[in-house]
């Protein structure tokens, strides 16, 4: 015990050292404006890119329809020649019967979206929800597998979709 004593005495009499502590003090580093606008400007451009891009995926993005499928070229272009040659005979014959009265227009439902609080239908490639005015008709309800419309002689027509 004797040895620490008389260290701890040699210590006490000895000059002090020079230590690093006449150093003048370190300051704190002053905020830098510049990193705090280009942190915001990055915040500003991310949200910019990630709203073009979901943009970009919403109007890209296909849908596939179950259902019937549009009539095809050929028999709407069968049916216009038919007309023409119905108009070409009546010209040359002008004795002849009138053509038959064109057929009351039926929609032609396509693919039903069902969502209890928002339906919608495609209609003859067009997108109909309750309410809306389809050609003469008005679109009275839409459930899970048919439409319902209200024709221009305020009967109710409903369509269904073929399984």
């Amino acid at each position: 015990m004797s040895l620490i004593n008389d260290a701890l005495k040699q210590a006490r009499k000895a000059p002090p050292r020079n230590t690093p502590s006449a150093l003048p003090p370190l300051q704190p580093a002053a905020d830098a404006p510049v990193a705090a606008w280009l942190l915001a400007a990055m915040v500003i451009l991310l949200i910019a890119a990630a709203i073009f891009f979901i943009g970009w995926a919403v109007a890209h993005h296909t849908v596939r329809i179950t259902g019937n499928a549009p009539e095809p070229v050929a028999a709407q272009t069968i049916a216009t020649q038919t007309a023409a040659t119905q108009t070409v005979a009546q010209i040359s014959h002008p004795a002849a019967a009138p053509p038959p009265a064109n057929p009351p227009f039926v929609p032609k439902l396509q693919g039903i979206f069902y969502s209890p609080t928002n339906p919608s239908a495609i209609v003859n490639g067009k997108t109909v929800r309750p309410g809306d005015q389809f050609y003469e008709y008005h679109v009275k309800s839409i459930s899970k597998f048919a439409v319902t419309f209200i024709g221009p002689d305020k009967k109710e027509i409903q369509i269904g979709l073929d399984h």
